[in-house]
């Protein structure tokens, strides 16, 4: 048994009263964030690492996916629209996005991470949004169906946020699991596997970008076939704005038994950290020796942290199922769309890709941001309520953001009834949806 001590009783201050609280500064709470503001909440956006982004930033994830979708061989068509357009156009002005590149029937919109920290800042200082960083959410106090605090810490020591809503956007749901909210870890325990990404310079990438998937694949298993234990054969090669740059998503993070690391146990996560970064040291002399255009290259950087796919899956008022998603059911209480295909990262050194028909999309239902059994808890990003199958096609950057745009504009709209999201008319929140430009008939 785990020896305890007891805390004295003590009096937590209270920081702020914003209308929303958005917790978690990823691609669903940027845009969670900016669209209640908008909508115009008083709107307070914490993130327990020094910069926004999350995913596309700390993990240096090489680009948006899920963004488009490929109607035949020759078009493309938008899946997300609103605050995605919004940040597109911003990085685009910086020079640090390319369009969208096709690896077969896998389409990426590659963009340079470092930017996308100075464009989120700049993002949500335009709408006015309070953001605190290196702040993260510890516990929460609820009086019956409703949150009425999130209790945080940071340099300042322990304080309260008390809001009228709130919207975890945490990605790891900590905010719904610590205010009691049902959920799933991945299928029965088992989760997708992470990756640790890291980015390398001094690339031919005129020489590497004429290489396929597939010829990258064959190249690694010949060192396989050497001698070197890689643990992932099928891989994400992705050419960054910078010249002579690209991002790697080539690792595969397994406990000793072969198994996916538990990412939200605080030991497993140490651990994995650890792996990935003797995996990163593995693929760099791995693709130096055997990858055509790498001779030359070395590592430039390593993400700040571990590339989570998925953890704790909060059950809503609705599920994203796999029958959605094989189906392409296009939901009438949709608030965001996806074509992108069923990713699944399992056992082996393969990556499971199963597409949807060419020009194909399905509907995220607005009831899988609703959190089950609370009044005023939304969730946006990959902490919605799904299925695993299906989850592996959802949670990319694209319906992420789609996501958070949908409750944030929802949170602004529940304020006249006191942050009960339940309140929210699903057919004027899609109306104020499209109004600012998302998307929710794609190709239509």
């Amino acid at each position: 048994m785990t020896r305890t001590i007891v805390e004295p009783e003590r009096h937590v201050p209270v920081l702020a009263e914003p209308d929303v609280l958005v917790v978690g500064g990823g691609a669903a709470g940027i845009a969670a964030a900016c669209a209640a503001a908008r909508g115009g909440a008083r709107t307070m956006l914490i993130e327990a690492w020094g910069c926004l982004g999350g995913t596309l930033t700390l993990v240096t994830l090489g680009g948006f996916c899920g963004t488009h979708m490929i109607v035949d061989d020759e078009r493309l068509a938008r899946v997300v629209g609103g605050l995605y357009l919004e940040l597109e156009d911003r990085l685009a002005a910086r020079d640090a996005v390319l369009p969208p590149q096709r690896h077969g029937r896998i389409l990426g919109v590659p963009y340079e991470s470092a930017s996308l920290k100075l464009v989120a800042d700049e993002m949500v200082a335009a709408y006015g949004v309070r953001v605190m960083l290196h702040t993260s959410a510890v516990a929460t106090v609820t009086d019956g169906a409703r949150l009425t605090a999130v209790i945080v810490e940071n340099k300042g020591g322990r304080a309260a946020i008390a809001p009228r809503i709130v919207i975890d956007a945490s990605g790891d749901a900590d905010v719904a699991a610590s205010a009691g909210a049902d959920f799933a870890l991945g299928d029965a325990g088992t989760t997708q596997y992470a990756s640790t990404m890291f980015r390398m310079c001094g690339v031919d990438t005129a020489v590497a970008r004429a290489l396929t998937r597939p010829q990258i694949r064959e190249l690694l298993e010949r060192a396989v076939a050497d001698g070197y234990a890689l643990p992932r054969t099928t891989t994400g090669v992705h050419m960054n704005p910078l010249e002579g740059v690209v991002h790697l998503n080539v690792t595969k993070l397994a406990n000793p038994k072969g198994e996916p690391f538990l990412l939200v146990d605080p030991e497993q996560l140490s651990e994995a950290e650890r792996v990935g970064r003797q995996q990163v040291k593995l693929y760099e002399e791995v693709f130096r020796r055997y990858v055509p255009g790498f001779a030359r290259a070395r590592v430039m950087d390593i993400g700040s942290r571990v590339g989570v796919r998925e953890t704790r899956l909060v059950r809503g008022d609705s599920v994203l199922t796999e029958g959605h998603v094989r189906n392409c059911t296009k939901s009438g209480d949709r608030i965001a769309c996806s074509s992108w295909p069923l990713e699944l990262h399992g056992q082996g050194r393969d990556t499971t890709w199963e597409f949807l028909p060419e020009g194909e999309w399905y509907g995220v239902p607005w009831g899988c941001l609703v959190v089950a059994g609370l009044d005023n808890l939304l969730v946006a990003g990959r902490n919605l309520s799904a299925e695993h199958t299906a989850h592996a096609s959802v949670r990319v950057a694209g319906p992420c953001i789609a996501m958070g745009e949908a409750a944030g504009t929802a949170a602004a709209m529940s304020l006249s009834a006191g942050g009960a999201v339940r309140s929210v008319a699903v057919a004027a929140l899609q109306q104020n949806l499209r109004s600012e430009g998302a998307i929710l008939d794609p190709g239509g």
